[in-house]
């Protein structure tokens, strides 16, 4: 095999992989986790091949080695080095190729597009899912997993459905995906799409993963969207979407259902806070360097003050503090100092691409990454495998936006 068609093979099987990862990252831990796996070791071969070994052209690179060398000093106070050290290689280092391997691979238009297509085909695939969950079965068909909290029983002559999950096991999960989705769904449907059949069927699949979202009744969710439409309305000049958020949140007041007395009602925030405060522990006994990577669910046994001391760990439910917990303030300045660099090259981007559908695409995805770090404050979803996956893989899908921008003209 001559090296021409050599290049083409590893080419195929990066895009692939990647196709399946952005698809499969919903429901399948091991789909995506084999396909960032080869995409990541093909992509070296391939450099290694070409003899090229040039990253200047990829947005991010510096912020990366940041992310990375401020996550380091926290080695110094581990217990658990090998945690660590797999943690590194195994979460950190593979998500900053992965979005290196995007940005490098994914060099044209229609590669992007074939990317969101795949994307809209697996929010298709998980939207049926949760509905038929919610609906029929009272089971998701892709893992088994019932509705969250329902009841079989009847309850005033009715039988209460739960709350929708889908694929992942619970519905804060599916919300964090849903705000990850249907930022730029709905921004490429409503201003960036052309085409009069596709423009409908993206705006009916906005609403049905709307409804969804609805039905999940999480409340941090809730706030997030809330800022991402606050800001989609301002930016764009259109108070219809600041007014339809207002209309939701009335009518979720007025009309009266289990479902909305469980969103608006203060229930488990005692727990919260008291997960808050031991987290709190945990950052304040390493604040500067952190406890060690990947050792927060450890330590959070050890610094417990309840039946499960000693015996069972958890998460912060605040992905920033338990960050903070486990690589100090200097980790997370690192983090915070890539999410900087994210958003500054993004802004920059959207001023000069030219086409409409690119440049509503990149603003789109931008912003359900912002709706996601905003629900990540309340919740686990960094250190979820298939929410973290998908978040950088929408980390990815931007730098590829901004090269194939300044390579191409868009």
């Amino acid at each position: 095999m001559n090296k021409e068609r050599l290049n083409r093979v590893i080419d195929e099987t990066i895009k692939w992989c990647l196709y399946a990862i952005v698809f499969a990252a919903p429901f399948s831990k091991s789909i995506s986790e084999i396909g960032i796996t080869v995409a990541i070791i093909a992509w070296a071969v391939q450099k290694i091949l070409n003899r090229d070994l040039k990253f200047k052209q990829i947005e991010l690179g510096f912020a990366f080695v940041v992310f990375a060398a401020a996550i380091i000093p926290s080695f110094i106070n581990t217990a658990y080095p090998a945690l660590s050290m797999k943690a590194f290689f195994t979460k950190v280092l593979k998500y900053i190729f992965l979005c290196i391997v995007m940005a490098d691979t994914i060099r044209t238009k229609e590669r992007l597009k074939d990317i969101l297509l795949m994307a809209f085909i697996s929010i298709v695939v998980i939207m049926a899912d949760g509905f038929i969950q919610y609906y029929t079965t009272g089971y998701d068909v892709l893992h088994n997993y019932p509705a969250f909290k329902i009841r079989t029983l009847l309850v005033d002559n009715d039988v209460f459905r739960g709350f929708p999950t889908a694929s992942f096991p619970f519905p804060n999960d599916l919300a964090a995906w849903i705000l990850l989705m249907i930022a730029p769904l709905s921004c490429i449907a409503l201003f960036g799409m052309k085409k009069q059949g596709m423009k409908y069927l993206m705006m009916a699949v906005s609403a049905g993963l709307f409804y969804l979202f609805f039905l999940a009744k999480v409340r941090s969710a809730w706030i997030a969207l809330a800022m991402s439409m606050v800001y989609v309305a301002v930016s764009k000049r259109k108070m219809w979407i600041f007014l339809l958020l207002v209309a939701i949140l009335a009518g979720s007041i007025l009309i009266k259902t289990e479902t909305t007395s469980y969103m608006f009602s203060t229930s488990g925030f005692g727990h919260r806070f008291k997960m808050m405060d031991t987290s709190w522990q945990v950052f304040m006994k390493h604040p500067v360097i952190g406890s060690g990577l990947n050792t927060f669910f450890v330590n959070y046994m050890k610094y417990r003050n309840d039946e499960f001391k000693g015996k069972k760990g958890s998460y912060a439910h605040n992905c920033y503090l338990q960050m903070a917990a486990d690589t100090g303030l200097v980790g997370l300045s690192g983090f915070l100092f890539l999410l900087f660099s994210y958003f500054r090259a993004v802004i920059r981007q959207l001023k000069v691409i030219k086409d409409e559908f690119y440049r509503t695409a990149l603003w789109g995805i931008s912003i359900g990454v912002f709706a996601f770090l905003v629900h990540s404050f309340f919740d686990t979803n960094l250190y979820s495998l298939n929410l973290a996956t998908l978040f950088w893989f929408a980390i990815g899908t931007s730098l590829a936006f901004i090269r194939v921008s300044k390579t191409t003209g868009l």
